[in-house]
């Protein structure tokens, strides 16, 4: 019955504990997903057009800006025919003046479409950091190659690429792209730029950003080696929808900034005011949750985000949790004390068991001991002191106290002298136990009995003697 009152009490307490949360809980977007991540379906024949030479380069870079102290990566897409063998080891040898090679990763080969091979080719670069500011170009490089089928060779040739040193560079992120309204989304300028260059910091903040209205504005600088991380976090939440329908964006925003070494220039008698300079962001698309109703939408503009009283907060959240640490405590209470009174039961069985015990209760009897009394109680008493005399003789050996009083006399002598018990222990319960045998299933002798009983005596002093107990 406890058990079934413990299962529905749980499983009350599981129901109130969702349910809380998802009153109490703001919706939200539950996947992480940073924009431009999405990767749709594509055929990958698509992808290798049809070839006329025997080998092919194509040559890709992650972004053709690039900052100081900033790595370059760039990759090289290697597409031969079946038949045709490329020497992949020269890509470890190519000249990419002016810039250098740290690590170049070949990609293992792969077979598409039955009758090319394709493999992946990754550089990274870097270039001095004391190089100028300009454009830069990645010289083309030829790689070997021997057509085995019509017996041929060749190279194949890249194409140069240009690449541009800036003394400012802007990443974006997004937090998620669908939200819901009334959610808050966070957007983050990251910005690499050269230690003189001065970001108009004020002008961030008045950006417009409709339809997103700014809830929370935070701007952080910091060195990193020889540039600055200008960091700038935007809190944005939408709480209306326009009329008609169209596709939100973060809009594109222009960072403004100037050079710093400008304003050392002078122009006659009057310092030249050093000229602001802007580079753009990409908009970024974002989904409205359009199932959510349009009910008071416009309200939420004044009042901000939906937010819980206190007294359901604690109903949905705080109650729940009271009450099933309650139960768990009243039913566990009572386990817990049925626990402990089992190892309770069972220590004071085994302390009962010990060797000192039995000793203890042995001398307690050989104390009370009369051999005046009559026949039938002398043998009673002779009987109890038997078992006990038996139980310790056991309890020195670890035995079970049910075995040694059921095994003969001559039989626990064996068993206990196999146990390797000292010989003078073992000599004097041989002894003792013949004697009590003998007053037990025999004529008394009360000359016997007092020997006997000093043979216990002996036993227990040879066993303190010894360390047993």
């Amino acid at each position: 019955m406890k058990r079934v009152l413990f299962i529905t009490f749980l499983c009350a307490f599981v129901f109130l504990m969702s349910f809380g949360t998802c009153k109490a809980q703001q919706s939200g977007y539950g996947g992480e997903q940073e924009y431009g991540d999405s990767v749709q379906p594509r055929d990958i024949d698509t992808l290798i057009p049809e070839m006329d030479a025997p080998a092919e380069l194509w040559l890709f870079v992650e972004d053709y800006r690039f900052v100081t102290g900033k790595m370059i990566h760039l990759t090289l897409q290697l597409i031969w025919k079946l038949g045709v063998s490329v020497d992949v080891e020269e890509f470890n040898t190519v000249d990419l003046s002016p810039f250098s090679i740290e690590k170049v990763t070949v990609g293992e080969r792969q077979i598409f479409n039955n009758d090319s091979d394709f493999s992946v080719i990754t550089y990274i670069l870097s270039l001095p950091d004391d190089a100028e500011m300009g454009i830069y170009t990645v010289p083309a490089f030829f790689i070997s190659y021997t057509d085995e089928a019509n017996k041929s060779s060749g190279q194949v040739q890249t194409s140069t690429m240009a690449l541009k040193k800036v003394p400012i560079l802007v990443e974006t992120e997004l937090d998620r792209d669908v939200i819901d309204i009334g959610d808050a989304l966070k957007y983050t300028l990251t910005i690499w730029h050269e230690k003189y260059v001065q970001i108009l910091e004020e002008n961030m903040k008045q950006l417009n950003l409709s339809p997103f209205d700014l809830r929370d504005f935070r701007i952080n600088e910091e060195a990193e080696g020889k540039l600055k991380k200008t960091t700038i976090e935007y809190e944005l939440s939408i709480y209306e929808l326009p009329d008609k329908s169209e596709n939100f964006e973060i809009p594109s925003m222009p960072v403004l900034y100037c050079d710093e070494r400008e304003s050392s220039v002078r122009q006659g008698e009057e310092a030249k005011s050093p000229e602001t300079q802007s580079i753009g962001t990409p908009a970024i698309p974002v989904l409205i949750n359009s199932l959510l109703k349009r009910i008071d939408v416009p309200l939420e503009r004044a009042k901000g985000p939906l937010v819980y009283s206190t007294k359901d907060i604690y109903l949905r959240s705080h109650l729940p949790v009271i009450m099933g640490i309650v139960i768990i405590v009243a039913l566990g209470a009572n386990e817990i004390k049925k626990l402990v009174y089992r190892m309770s039961a069972i220590i004071r069985e085994r302390m009962a068991m010990s060797p000192l015990a039995h000793a203890e209760r042995l001398e307690g009897l050989i104390a009370a001991f009369d051999s005046e009394v009559g026949d039938d109680e002398l043998r009673q008493s002779i009987v109890i002191i038997d078992c006990t005399l038996r139980g310790f003789l056991g309890a020195l050996k670890e035995m079970r106290r049910d075995v040694v009083r059921s095994v003969t006399t001559a039989k626990l002598i064996d068993m206990i002298r196999d146990q390797k018990m000292a010989e003078e222990i073992v000599g004097a319960a041989d002894s003792v136990l013949i004697s009590f045998d003998g007053v037990i299933f025999g004529d008394i002798n009360r000359d016997a009995i007092k020997k006997a009983m000093d043979g216990v005596q002996e036993i227990l002093k040879e066993a303190k003697r010894r360390s047993y107990y």
